[in-house]
């Protein structure tokens, strides 16, 4: 689904963990169908799934192949055996051999050989008996012993052994115990282990075993072991490593999921088992598992509780005498005896939600610079100034919250709050298969604000939504429509809530009665904060026109008639401060403007001495050199005015 290539999905940096402790690591996905009954097997570096079923029923013949070292995932040619589910194998690491199952037409007994080097098939002697769902299949040496079982007949219980040099099958003695169908078994020390399983019906009662046996190749012939010291089991996985056994996972004594997933190790010597830390989510009907270094991984298998279809890939440190040993590494241990491939010898910084984020590197050396989202534009009207990215991607994927598989209904919605306007640019979703479904974000109140149909490939899909979301709380993100398979996290830890999104979004919780247990559909946010363009004055000849402005905000304002928007006149030769266009005198200082012959030009222009320091005097007399009253616009050559102010002039014209 995620990891490659092949299909038109995007590459999704995986991280691992430096540090490992007794504990579960989750590791990633295939970018294939979900299924149950997967063949899983692997060499030193690389880890196989082929075939199996999907939830739709559907056989399948597709092949996957994981490099541990660089932590990818490939798709290679497909099984030529054809699609089938309830198959098996082994790997001696060079060579796998693989059959059984079931299909369309029945039960086939082919058998085939898989080259790892070359990724090339071929087909060897069929097997000469019954062909069957979910047999033992157990690799010891130079043989590989097959039995048990079931087919149309009902189970079965006997027991074979095919020679890889020969190509040859014999049959074994009968395992006696109880026929039974999905065993679990394992090699230890080229010796055969196989217990539990699904027997046949007592008085309608369901019959789940918790008996364990070893079958002395030597001898031919079964010995019966210590019971299992808790309930029987059935459609797990199993492995060996190191001198021990395990058996992971499955349905317990009623045929329904175990409480846990559960992984117990066996130990051939005192014959005793010990409870090791169940993988996370829930208990898994048919996965399957593959052993790399000192980890085993565990992949594929269905979930009733949750419903659950998964195509993920977790992992499980089993000793820690595996680890790098080389002293150059940033991740160098002393105390490790085998070195796993794991050495890291690339510092930088791995935090995704940072500018200077580097995906090849594989320790931190503590240089991230977080991401600051916001309108680093100086001249918006929005501008933060502590911003350093406008837009970016920001979790959760699907690796940082855990297991999960894919979920088929439009029930449930996840909640988040938004602390500032932001652009919500697109999602990614991961279907199952191509399908078209409506996509929704519902307000506070559960209104419908934002609907968008969109089409969906098989895989990783970027859905582009370019919604403006406004700040406020307990949004609600979901599907409203048909869903034909959506990838979700299925049992997230509760402290993962809320999920923080660059400071900007705060996933709280689902719509579940199980709000913080499970995440849906929708990862990897892109979001956006869009500066906002500055309005103002754009007119060159505006008293207040703004350079920065992007758009008229109808704010501009002009100077008036023959003055600057400094209030200052354009033209005033005399300095008189009235403009040349209106000064009654331009060439004269005559701010007063005094005009006492109303002859519209200014008495300075006039050759009147007027004091144009003496401000609005009004004459309210005049009379001429021999004292007789005249008016005051009289042509006599001289005149004696006498203001209201008391004061009095002599004027010659």
């Amino acid at each position: 689904m995620i990891i490659l290539f092949m299909k038109k999905t995007l590459l999704l940096i995986l991280i691992s963990s430096l540090s490992f402790a007794q504990d579960w690591n989750f590791v990633g996905y295939y970018d294939g169908d979900a299924r149950h009954h997967p063949i899983t097997f692997a060499n030193d570096r690389y880890g196989y799934v082929i075939a199996g079923q999907n939830f739709k029923g559907t056989d399948l013949d597709d092949v996957f192949r994981y490099d541990s070292q660089e932590n990818l995932w490939v798709q290679l040619s497909n099984f030529p055996g054809g699609p089938r589910g309830y198959s098996y194998g082994v790997s001696d690491g060079v060579y796998a051999y693989m059959g059984f199952g079931s299909n369309s037409s029945g039960y086939p007994n082919d058998w085939w050989r898989y080259d790892l080097e070359n990724d090339t098939w071929e087909e060897l002697a069929n097997f000469p008996s019954n062909g069957r769902d979910h047999p033992a299949m157990i690799l010891c040496d130079n043989k590989i012993f097959v039995g048990l079982g079931s087919s149309d007949v009902g189970n079965l219980g006997d027991w074979w052994e095919y020679d890889i040099i020969t190509n040859n099958w014999d049959q074994k003695a009968d395992f006696n115990f109880g026929d039974r169908h999905h065993p679990f078994y394992f090699s230890i020390n080229g010796v055969p282990f196989v217990g539990f399983g699904h027997g046949n019906s007592v008085s309608d009662n369901l019959v789940i075993y918790n008996d364990f046996y070893k079958y002395d190749i030597n001898m031919n012939n079964w010995i019966q072991l210590s019971n299992f010291p808790s309930e029987g089991r059935v459609a797990g996985t199993q492995f060996s490593f190191n001198g021990k056994g395990y058996v992971l996972s499955g349905d317990g004594d009623d045929h329904g999921p175990l409480d846990s997933g559960e992984l117990w190790e066996y130990n051939p010597n005192s014959d005793t088992w010990t409870q090791l830390t169940s993988h996370p989510g829930g208990a898994r009907w048919a996965p399957g598992s593959f052993v790399i270094g000192c980890n085993v991984f565990l992949t594929s298998g269905f979930d009733a509780e949750s419903n659950t279809y998964y195509n993920d890939l977790v992992s499980f440190k089993l000793s820690d005498e595996c680890g790098c040993d080389d002293e150059l590494a940033f991740n160098y241990d002393n105390n490790v005896l085998i070195n796993d491939n794991s050495c890291c010898y690339i510092a930088g910084c791995t935090e995704p939600n940072s500018i200077n984020y580097n995906d090849s590197a594989c320790f931190n050396d503590n240089s991230c610079i977080p991401i600051v989202l916001g309108c680093n534009n100086l001249y918006a009207s929005n501008y933060d100034s502590l911003a350093n990215m406008s837009s970016s991607f920001s979790g959760p994927d699907p690796i940082d919250l855990g297991p999960g598989g894919y979920h088929y209904n439009d029930s449930w919605d996840m909640v988040f709050n938004c602390s500032q306007n932001v652009n919500l640019k697109s999602l990614d979703l991961y279907a199952e298969s191509p399908f078209t479904t409506l996509i929704e974000i519902l307000d506070l109140n559960n209104n419908q604000i934002f609907s968008s149909t969109i089409f969906l490939e098989t895989g990783l899909n970027q859905v582009e939504l370019n919604f403006l979301i406004l700040e406020g709380d307990n949004y609600k993100l979901g599907i409203n429509g048909l869903n034909e398979g959506l990838y979700r996290n299925s049992s997230v830890s509760s402290s993962i809530f809320p999920i923080n999104l660059l400071n900007i979004i705060e996933i709280t919780s689902n719509t579940t009665d199980s709000p913080l247990d499970y995440f849906y559909y929708f990862y990897n946010w892109q979001l956006e904060i869009e500066c906002e363009e500055t309005g103002g004055c754009i007119d060159l000849f505006a008293c207040n026109y703004d350079e920065f402005a992007v758009f008229d905000d109808g704010s501009c304002f002009y100077p008036e008639e023959f003055y600057n928007c400094q209030g200052n006149c354009v033209n005033d030769i005399d300095n008189d401060l009235v403009c040349d266009e209106i000064d009654n005198c331009p060439e004269d200082f005559n701010p007063n403007q005094e005009d006492f012959n109303l002859d519209n030009v200014g008495d300075a222009c006039d050759n009147i001495l007027l004091n144009e320091n003496s401000l609005n005097r009004i004459p309210v007399i005049s009379f001429d050199h021999l004292g007789r009253c005249v008016d005051h616009n009289s042509n006599q050559n001289i005149l004696i005015y006498i203001y209201d102010d008391g004061s009095f002039k002599k004027y010659f014209k």
